[in-house]
């Protein structure tokens, strides 16, 4: 599969969030401080969805355990979990932002 279109960039806004399934997986459009990420929708400390999550600076908060997560490297700050969120690469074509699946 080629290009695969996940939003038209007039449509993002910081606190944005869309949850999306491709090829079998659970992911999460997301916007913070200007930065658009496309992340695996599931905690790596529990795999609870992150659709709910809160942002407070540069901190992804999961909804569960409130373990926070750095946005930019993906690294947990808490020593509860030594697993980081999984970030998939994002393809701006356009007006849209999306996937290669190719």
């Amino acid at each position: 599969m080629p290009f695969v279109a996940l939003e038209k960039l007039h449509q993002l806004y910081d606190g944005y969030r869309k949850p999306v399934k491709l090829a079998g997986q659970d992911l999460l459009l997301l916007q913070e401080n200007g930065k658009t990420c496309l992340i695996k929708n599931q905690c790596p400390h529990a795999g609870a969805p992150l659709t709910h999550a809160t942002c407070s600076g540069n901190a992804l908060r999961c909804p569960l355990h409130g373990i926070e997560f750095d946005l930019t490297t993906g690294r947990s700050r808490s020593p509860v979990c030594a697993n980081a969120l999984q970030f998939l690469p994002l393809i701006y074509e356009g007006s849209s932002i999306g996937v290669d699946l190719g």
